[in-house]
């Protein structure tokens, strides 16, 4: 049956009418509002408005890779809200992105930019041990190969690996510990040891962020100097100094060799103040006990709140072989650490002991990024000054862990790989995110494969260049060059 035409026009009117409507929905919420920023020195709060229905999350970085999501926030209508953002460092620029979902299944986004403010004059230093407990549930994580000749040395500094010796006690899987917190907000220390102040600028620059004493002033100047650009501590045996910028006091280096017994340490205390503590390798099983017998560690361990060690490959052991002992020994400080942060000194110039090369920038590379895959909660480079091509690196490496902080920092996952490869694989948990970090230990090239239970196929995004790779659901295989490091991420589920 034929329409009258009148009926048929007023259709054709109906149907533009709901078209122009649509199209004016559409651009109605195109984009998110950021209604504007509000920073302090360790947060931000980013305020936004929606206008209709959608979910959508907050990503912040030092740049425009981004790197840490906040949580999803879900609207049911137009609403204008807040989103804070943690586990920011003083005196940063960072680059943020509001970015949108709407129930037509459109993404949109607003970018900016904020600098959080400087360093506070006072700050509180505090140290919650996490409970030791695994995110794993399968039995044969993180191995399921046991290789025929185990990484590392036992009982000596050079050679290659012994065949009879075992895998690491630190085969079991990794746990999580705490973080050091600043002021209630964790924070990643990136370290060095007892700088004259004329070099702070420079590591400041770098990105380094605390520094332990200072070898050619008292701590009067020290602290004065690092006003506003840092945190810092002073010797135990002066526990009644005190000054801006000041978080605690650091024992003698090396005290379980130059001490010997914990009870000879000095006893600083002091509320929102914590104690730093460094070690030699030889609490490892991979190494030879010091003196007086690896019964001594107990007490050092209890003793300080952030323990951490050295080892140097190339400076001390003298071959990049035994590069490996960066991650299987840090795997074990976090251990017997029992939840306390841990930490890692990475060795960055020449210090004299072996006839071998100085340290390159992919070496001082690979070993922070093996220290962090191995549960390292800080970093500290020693000596405290670099050529310039390796101030360089640490500079770039730095800038990017300021990015990653909050994950680094953030629930360890024990993924399945392989101890027969050469490939060094840690994992943690942010927001849904979930970040992998390989280090290739072999001087050749290497492939890594690793099963990250909850990946289910997304996407990972390396942080250094963008570069993307497809995993086979929960499975991913991918080549690194020799010393080769690729940090993985993969965005929340649905962004």
């Amino acid at each position: 049956m034929r329409r009258p035409a009148a009926t048929v026009i007023a259709l054709a009117l109906c149907l533009l009418a709901a078209l122009g409507s649509a199209g004016a929905n559409a651009s109605r919420f195109d984009v998110p509002t950021v209604l504007g920023v509000q920073a302090g020195a360790f947060s931000a709060v980013v305020k936004w408005r929606v206008d209709d229905a959608a979910r959508f999350v907050v990503e912040v970085g030092a740049d425009e890779r981004y790197g840490v999501w906040s949580p999803t926030t879900v609207t049911q209508d137009a609403a204008a809200g807040r989103t804070t953002l943690t586990g920011l460092e003083p005196a940063t620029t960072y680059r943020f992105r509001v970015v949108a979902r709407w129930r037509n299944g459109a993404r949109a986004e607003s970018k900016g930019s904020f600098r959080t403010d400087a360093w506070p004059s006072s700050l509180s230093a505090t140290v919650a041990p996490a409970a030791a407990s695994s995110s794993s549930s399968d039995p044969l994580s993180p191995f399921v190969i046991t290789p025929a000749v185990p990484p590392g040395l036992v009982g000596g500094s050079t050679g290659s690996p012994s065949p009879s010796s075992s895998i690491p006690s630190s085969a079991a899987p990794l746990v999580s510990s705490a973080p050091l917190q600043i002021d209630g907000v964790p924070l990643f220390p990136r370290m060095v040891w007892k700088q004259c102040p004329t070099y702070y600028p420079t590591s400041v620059a770098a990105g380094i962020n605390v520094f332990l004493g200072s070898s050619c002033s008292g701590p009067g100047e020290q602290l004065a100097k690092l006003a506003g650009q840092a945190a810092s501590t002073v010797d135990a045996s002066t526990p009644g100094v005190s000054g801006p910028g000041l978080i605690g006091w650091h024992f003698q280096d090396e005290a379980d060799m130059s001490v010997g017994n914990a009870a000879n340490l000095p006893d600083p205390s002091g509320g929102g103040r914590v104690t730093f503590l460094t070690l030699t390798d030889h609490f490892s099983s991979r190494a030879a006990p010091p003196p007086d017998g690896k019964k001594i560690y107990a007490g050092f361990l209890a003793k300080a709140d952030v323990i951490g060690f050295d080892t140097y490959p190339l400076e001390v052991r003298c071959t990049i072989a035994q590069i490996d002992n960066v991650y299987w020994m840090q795997r074990e400080l976090v251990q017997l650490a029992q939840g306390k942060p841990t930490f890692q000194w990475i060795e960055a110039a020449r210090m004299e002991h072996c006839p071998t090369g100085d340290p390159t920038p992919t070496d001082v590379t690979a070993e922070t990024w093996l220290a962090i895959a191995g549960g390292a909660r800080g970093i500290g480079y020693f000596p405290d000054y670099w050529p310039e091509e390796v101030r360089n690196q640490v500079t770039k490496t730095n800038r990017e862990i300021v990015a990653l902080a909050p994950a680094l920092l953030d629930q360890v996952v024990n993924a399945t790989w392989s101890a027969a490869n050469p490939v060094r694989v840690g994992v943690r948990r942010h927001n849904g995110a979930l970040y992998v970090i390989a280090v290739n230990t072999s001087t050749a090239p290497a492939t890594a494969s690793f099963t990250v239970p909850g990946l289910a196929g997304r996407v990972l995004h390396v942080f250094e260049d963008g570069r993307t790779v497809r995993p086979y659901g929960d499975l991913t295989v991918d080549k690194l060059p020799g010393l080769g490091v690729a940090v993985y991420v993969a965005a929340p589920a649905g962004w």
